[in-house]
């Protein structure tokens, strides 16, 4: 006798489980970091392209907390406040993305819709989170290079649905 039943072969597999929202909010806040750490790498590219210090932007960012002080300040605890205020924010923004579009199972719109969610947190850090909390950052950030960070930001957000699957066979009990 074998070791199935004809019967057993020929029912369908169970559905595909569905990864929780737990999972998608690790999973953005994953990319949303990796997002924010490309960014930062190509800024640090464009500042050595521009004859800067790296990590001019990371003090830019530090503003935030140390105000027009940044400008006199070098490599240090300025550029450590730039560089958690980003992971901060881009990791949060991934979150938040992942939990409003991690269902989408179309890779195509999930991209599409990934670059839009970029550009629509750009326009709300450059036009409404920084003119309130250091209005120097918008004026003083490198605009092409800023576009070009926010698209490599696009791309990291793109991976959400996947980590997410990988995460729920990674915990699931």
């Amino acid at each position: 006798m074998p070791p199935f039943e004809i019967s057993e072969l020929e029912t369908p597999p169970p559905p595909f489980p569905e990864p929780a929202p737990l999972h998608f909010a690790m999973a953005g806040l994953e990319s949303g970091i990796l997002g924010g750490a490309l960014m930062i790498g190509w800024f640090a590219l464009d500042s050595l392209f521009e004859h800067q210090y790296w990590w001019a932007i990371l003090n830019l960012w530090g503003s935030a907390v140390y105000q027009n002080r940044v400008f006199s300040m070098g490599l240090g605890i300025a550029t450590v406040a730039g560089a958690a205020t980003h992971f901060f924010l881009h990791g949060t923004a991934g979150a938040i993305w992942a939990l409003a579009a991690g269902r989408l199972r179309n890779q195509w719109v999930h991209l599409a819709a990934s670059f839009a969610a970029a550009a629509l947190w750009f326009v709300t850090l450059h036009y409404l989170f920084w003119p309130i909390v250091s209005p120097v950052v918008p004026r003083a950030s490198p605009m092409p290079a800023t576009l070009l960070a926010y698209i490599l930001f696009g791309a990291a957000l793109s991976r959400n649905p996947f980590r997410a699957n990988q995460l729920h066979f990674a915990w699931k009990p």
